[in-house]
């Protein structure tokens, strides 16, 4: 659903160049080469998270950088730059947006997966079972209003938003429970235990009443050249 998002609004083809910002382990890099065959390029700050990203293909060039200046790409480079639930960790969001444009091609686009203030309140399934994460969340992540302005300060025409909705996740409880005992987000880290604690038996009292599902979705901000 976030390929066929970016490639619904953006057409390429095996001659244009793709860079994701904040790849991670790869898997939204690998999907985005396999359907396109364009030149795709994974930038990550992690070297551990590239290892991972490098081991599932010998084809993409996995790179290690900042997401801030891009200063090891040039100008007019890219016809898409993507990034996926990674803005939040950007602090200097407009110094960012710059850089991009910098390295974009003329009408290339640029495309911001995030979640909205409202979605963190009222949909996610970490703030329904733990409510503590929910202000220390929005502190982090940028309202979608505030990526359209910096984007619309930085030079780029078109920009506008609107959610992208994924498959429901049956029976999520299980998994939630997992990730909150190994702290596997990072919003675990903000909150105390005790909180982590009172979560997980929740979790296990609406399991045991049926199955605890999950309806994600993204808000995607994007804007063009």
């Amino acid at each position: 659903d976030i390929i066929k998002s970016i490639l619904d609004a953006k057409s390429v083809n095996e001659d244009s160049a793709i860079l994701e910002i904040g790849c991670g382990t790869g898997n939204n890099t690998l999907l985005m080469s396999k359907v396109t065959n364009a030149r795709v390029i994974g930038m990550d700050q992690s070297e551990g998270m590239l290892e991972k990203a490098r081991a599932k293909s010998d084809d993409i060039n996995f790179f290690q950088g900042d997401a801030v200046t891009l200063k090891s790409f040039a100008d007019g480079e890219f016809d898409i730059v993507y990034m996926v639930d990674v803005i939040h960790h950007i602090k200097d969001i407009k110094t960012m947006l710059s850089n991009i444009n910098r390295v974009l091609k003329k009408d290339g686009m640029v495309f911001v997966f995030t979640n909205s203030h409202d979605y963190i309140k009222n949909c996610r399934l970490t703030s329904k079972y733990f409510p503590d994460t929910i202000e220390a969340e929005l502190k982090r992540y940028q309202d979608g209003w505030e990526i359209e302005a910096a984007m619309r300060e930085t030079g780029f025409s078109n920009v506008g938003s609107r959610y992208v909705e994924y498959p429901t996740i049956k029976d999520a409880g299980s998994q939630l429970i997992a990730l909150a005992e190994k702290k596997g987000y990072s919003m675990f880290h903000l909150i105390a235990q005790e909180a982590i604690d009172k979560g997980i038996e929740k979790i296990k009292e609406d399991m045991e009443k049926g199955s605890v599902d999950y309806y994600p979705k993204d808000l995607l901000v994007s804007g063009q050249k």
